[in-house]
């Protein structure tokens, strides 16, 4: 039996049990989150002993460039990249991603105001709304979605409004649909093109009618490219590639989906220079910068690793074909891969739900995949798979059938 503990001047004495902490009523209003909650799962299937094929969570197996490893052993032995690192990032950064961005979007951008590097990508998507969204607020963010845009809502105790991504309509929101009182209450925009879990892609012209229709109502756009170099037959646009969007969008992007360095936690901010200064201002309240090393190391990608990328898409469209083959043999109709690492399919007609479906793939063919409904309810009916494993794994997935 424990003992029983009483405070008396501030300290704890035998007889009495301390009062239980709880957490906040903000705190209280979050759901678990969905890859924690499957983190989970797959350590109790390791505690059984029981080897599955993991396709759940969108972390590469493939590894970072040699170049880029080696830079990040040789520069953290240098004690510049040891101490404190400026919020804004290493200018040297800002300058490689200047380049890179010119490179591949044909877009200026200014070093010093437009760029911001980041702890990761979804470490500035979330702390953006802190700078700009007030109690009961609105903030739209996509369903079916990537779940952090919905936490950033409710860490600032937004209200949020759901933009249903729909197969009719190939994925892209029907920005007519959204209300009048919400397009006028909304301070941001989340959407995610190329499409995490979908894997849509968004043309350039909807973009432009995108960025038109935040700038009428004074939205702010958060666009996250992070899989902007994860493509196959079409290549991926940036919303900076239209004309004004540098009035109302902040754009991420990500080295994690890029150069798989998911785990090096680095990425970037870059469009409107007042939305940069607000994030700005948050993150120096809230972290210290980031590894110097780790700057060092995503300059070399940046200015040294094409042919990575390019090799790295021969990989993901093999997986891919081999999957998406794999699916249509089993009995799938509807099978989306355009983008990305994932496929996003229809679950099969005889399940209730995709998480019925997702319990099936685990219980009975130790198969770990992502439930439609855990990006939004929109997302039910569906199942995403992450490519994230090699392809003779892939090929086991098919040893049986699937339901």
């Amino acid at each position: 039996m424990k003992p029983r503990f009483k405070k008396t001047h501030g300290v704890i004495e035998r007889g009495e049990v301390m009062k239980a902490f709880s957490f906040s009523q903000r705190l209280k209003k979050f759901p678990p989150y969905l890859f924690a909650e499957i983190d989970k799962k797959k350590e109790q299937l390791r505690k059984r002993k029981v080897n599955f094929i993991d396709l759940s969570i969108g972390d590469p197996d493939i590894p970072a460039p040699r170049s880029v490893i080696e830079t990040l052993y040789k520069t953290a032995k240098i004690k510049v990249n040891q101490k404190y690192s400026l919020d804004q990032g290493k200018i040297e950064l800002r300058r490689s991603i200047k380049s890179w961005f010119k490179r591949r979007f044909e877009v200026d951008l200014d070093e010093d105001k437009q760029i911001l590097p980041l702890i990761g990508s979804k470490e500035g998507l979330v702390h953006l709304p802190l700078a700009f969204v007030n109690k009961d607020d609105y903030v739209i963010v996509p369903s079916p979605g990537y779940p952090g845009y919905r936490n950033a809502a409710r860490f600032c105790e937004a209200n949020i409004y759901n933009l249903p991504l729909l197969e009719r309509d190939n994925f892209l929101p029907d920005l007519s649909s959204i209300p009048l009182n919400i397009r006028n209450k909304a301070k941001i925009m989340y959407l995610n093109y190329p499409n995490n879990p979908t894997t849509a892609l968004a043309p350039l012209d909807f973009l432009k009618v995108l960025v038109g229709f935040c700038a009428k109502y004074g939205i702010i756009l958060a666009y996250d490219n992070a899989y902007s170099e994860v493509y196959f037959e079409e290549k991926p646009h940036s919303v900076l590639e239209v004309k004004g969007a540098e009035e109302v969008v902040l754009e991420f992007h990500s080295f994690s989906k890029t150069f798989c360095m998911t785990g090096f936690r680095l990425g970037w901010a870059c469009g409107n220079e007042d939305l940069l200064a607000g994030l700005l201002k948050v993150k120096t309240n809230i972290d210290s910068g980031i590894f110097g090393a780790i700057q060092e190391a995503g300059r070399r990608a940046l200015d040294n690793e094409d042919k990575y990328l390019d090799k790295l898409r021969k990989i993901l469209k093999e997986r891919r074909d081999i999957f998406v083959e794999g699916l249509k043999a089993a009995g799938f109709q509807d099978i989306y891969s355009r983008s990305t690492f994932y496929v996003w399919a229809k679950i099969p007609a005889s399940f209730k739900s995709s998480i019925d479906y997702a319990h099936h793939l685990l219980t009975k063919k130790n198969i770990i995949a992502t439930p439609g409904i855990g990006f939004g309810k929109d997302g039910e009916g569906f199942i995403r798979f992450a490519l994230t494993v090699d392809k003779n794994k892939l090929r086991r997935v098919f040893s049986k059938p699937l339901f």
